[in-house]
């Protein structure tokens, strides 16, 4: 199973223990036994947990070979043993209904070997649900700056030169594609590029997220 070949992935790349892994996770380490086995799944919470810790999407963990070319920094696990960097935060961003973008005076302590790792990105904050399989409602998206994304990215995108909304993005040949990844069922949006005035600019892609250290589930 997927799930089962990535966690092993990312227990063995940092030299964990199953207790160790447990510990993040929240769980037992015969749940994560039973998840490397392939014989339970591990919940979302679980999931979130561990990706957040590592600094990957959910998608890492839960698609076929989500683990595939994704660099884990070979820091040690115990956030106690880490430093943090701060990053800056502007305004919202909408996973559901398009906001303008704000910027907000204030900056964000993300972990230091993320910071090292995208020392352009800046984070914003996720409003909505319609991107709820990758980041959560009110989750701090953080983003790298680029002018281009590759067909299923998940991008950050100026939408009418205003607007800036968070989905995965495609380049077709004479149309460009944002697409929802929720739970929540969301229509696609289509531009017509063929004309050369593209109501679409890719600002940034997504490589990772946190929760706000106040947020309640």
């Amino acid at each position: 199973m997927s799930i089962s070949k990535n966690i092993k992935i990312i227990r063995e790349r940092y030299g964990l223990t199953q207790q160790d892994l447990a510990d993040i996770a929240g769980v037992t380490n015969k749940a994560v036994s039973a998840w490397e086995s392939g014989t339970k799944e591990p919940r979302m919470g679980a999931i979130e947990k561990i990706a957040q810790r590592f600094g990957i999407l959910k998608s890492n963990i839960i698609e076929e070979n989500g683990m595939e070319n994704v660099h884990l920094n070979n820091r040690p696990a115990d956030p106690a043993k880490r430093n943090s960097q701060c990053a800056p935060l502007y305004g919202s961003i909408a996973a559901g209904t398009p906001l303008e973008m704000i910027r907000v005076d204030e900056y964000v302590d993300i972990p230091d070997y993320i910071a090292e790792r995208y020392p352009l990105a800046f984070l914003l904050k996720v409003t909505g649900d319609s991107m709820s399989k990758i980041v959560p409602d009110g989750a701090y998206a953080l983003i790298d700056p680029c002018d281009e994304a590759n067909n299923g990215d998940v991008a950050a995108v100026v939408v009418d030169g205003n607007d800036v909304i968070l989905k995965r993005f495609y380049k077709l040949q004479n149309t460009i594609v944002l697409e929802p990844d929720s739970y929540v069922n969301y229509p696609v949006q289509t531009f017509d590029s063929s004309k050369g005035e593209v109501a679409v600019k890719v600002i940034g892609r997504l490589v990772w997220f946190m929760s706000p250290f106040n947020i309640k589930y």
